[in-house]
């Protein structure tokens, strides 16, 4: 399957990069987002020399979250800054809100031409490899000081290149997500709590088996269906970053937010391998410049952010459950080892980070 997938990847790039430099430019479509005029994050350092040629590459970046939430104002920024860094030659349109299908639609997207960037998890390319389910293992970080020097240092820059690799796409910044939460319909503050509880999880499998460990029901379901199926009672919590999951409105349909902590995650921007290594050099090492300023300003947005929309959640009425998460931790020890041993490696080499 997995070579199938590789050969109809390269087979449609020729597509895809045909379709870069003639996109439609008619006006965006309603509830579109597209790229505007600023100042660039971390000006004053040097940049990538791009000369124009006249040719304008015109790229379509897909985000299923909402517009105004800080993925899509992350985009938004990524997509400023490539077009200042190119002179013009890169125009990146966003699409948020799903318009462009979920996260998994998106990524396949990526080969079909659909698209030619998503904004979403490094998680998401598990599908393609299984290295990338290193970004959701649960109770690896044991804060964001943790987090931050592994993610942002020569090991995160590794894990990422060789996820990559082996999936066949080119992940550029690293964006921290915020610490995943559970909103929930039902209180709880020990794993016994939490038998049978519905949860909604992202479609990944260590996220189905991280919840089937502590002891609840996972589903996996469409972030962007998990709305309804709370108010439909087809599940009874989900699980995200803070910010995330107040900008999909949880407070109108969970009463709580329980502080598990369990996972850091990172987004990416995520390209096609072969279409981006295409792409002339030039334009290559100014979008990974650009990348990077994006994820400092989206970095910046998210850590000062946290607390702001906790209390938020307060203030809709949602009570904040603080819990000791020692108990969660100890159901979750040898998680690794048992479920995915090939990356026993890369968790204790994150461990040793100090």
């Amino acid at each position: 399957m997995k070579k199938f997938i590789g050969v109809f990847l390269a087979a449609t790039m020729a597509l895809s990069l045909a379709a870069c430099g003639g996109g439609d430019a008619s006006a965006p479509a309603e509830g579109e987002t597209t790229q505007t005029e600023g100042e660039a994050a971390g000006d004053g350092g040097e940049t990538a020399e791009v000369e124009n040629t006249g040719e304008v590459i015109k790229m379509k970046l897909a985000n299923p979250n909402p517009v105004g939430d800080v993925k899509d104002l992350a985009a938004i920024k990524f997509a400023e800054l490539a077009k200042e860094k190119t002179n013009g030659q890169v125009e990146i349109t966003v699409y948020s809100g799903g318009q462009l299908g979920d996260a998994r639609d998106t990524i396949e997207g990526l080969g079909l031409g659909t698209n030619e960037i998503v904004i979403e998890s490094m998680g998401t390319t598990d599908a393609y490899t299984t290295l990338a389910s290193i970004d959701a293992v649960p109770y690896m970080y044991r804060d964001y000081d943790h987090y931050e020097k592994v993610m942002f240092g020569d090991l995160g820059k590794q894990i990422r290149e060789e996820v990559g690799e082996a999936g066949g796409f080119k992940l550029l910044g690293a964006m921290y997500r915020g610490a995943r939460v559970c909103t929930t319909k039902k209180p709880f503050t020990t794993p016994e709590e939490l038998k049978g509880l519905k949860i909604r999880v992202p479609n990944q499998q260590i996220y189905i088996d991280t919840w089937n460990v502590l002891g609840a029901s996972p589903t996996p379901l469409a972030l962007t269906e998990t709305f309804t199926a709370l108010q439909q009672n087809t599940v009874e919590a989900q699980e995200n970053a803070t910010i995330e999951s107040y900008g999909f409105g949880f407070y109108d349909v969970c009463d709580y937010l329980v502080k598990t902590n369990h996972v850091y995650s990172t987004d990416v921007f995520i390209f096609n391998r072969d279409y981006f290594n295409n792409l002339p050099t030039d334009i290559q090492a100014a979008l990974e410049e650009a990348a990077m300023e994006a994820s400092e300003y989206r970095n910046e947005i998210s850590l000062t952010k946290e607390a702001e929309y906790e209390q938020m959640f307060k203030d809709k009425g949602v009570e904040v459950i603080e819990i000791d998460v020692q108990p969660f931790m100890d159901k979750c020890e040898g998680f690794v080892d048992e479920y995915y041993p090939e990356l026993a490696d890369w968790a204790k080499q994150i461990a040793e980070v100090q």
